[in-house]
């Protein structure tokens, strides 16, 4: 089984990935269309894509909050509970 510390890491780095991800497909698009304007369809999806990114922030500010939290029960790199 993986340790808690890996756990996290793994976790907080699709957060990351999941908000860059959103992040430059928004700045693609929005450079696709700055010389004309942007199609509603594609407004959508860039509002989409904000919000996306910050739920993945969102995300990751409650994941380090649980890991503060599991870290003071769970040593994280043995798994095994603190004494």
């Amino acid at each position: 089984m993986a340790k808690v510390k890996e756990l996290f890491h793994k976790i907080g780095n699709l957060h990351n990935k999941i908000s860059v991800g959103a992040g430059l497909t928004k700045v693609e698009l929005e450079q696709k269309f700055k010389n004309s304007p942007i199609p509603k369809e594609v407004e959508k999806a860039m509002e989409r894509l904000s919000d996306l990114e910050n739920i993945a922030i969102e995300a990751s500010k409650d994941l380090r909050a649980l890991k503060d939290v599991i870290y003071n029960i769970i040593d994280p790199d043995t798994g095994k509970v603190q004494e």
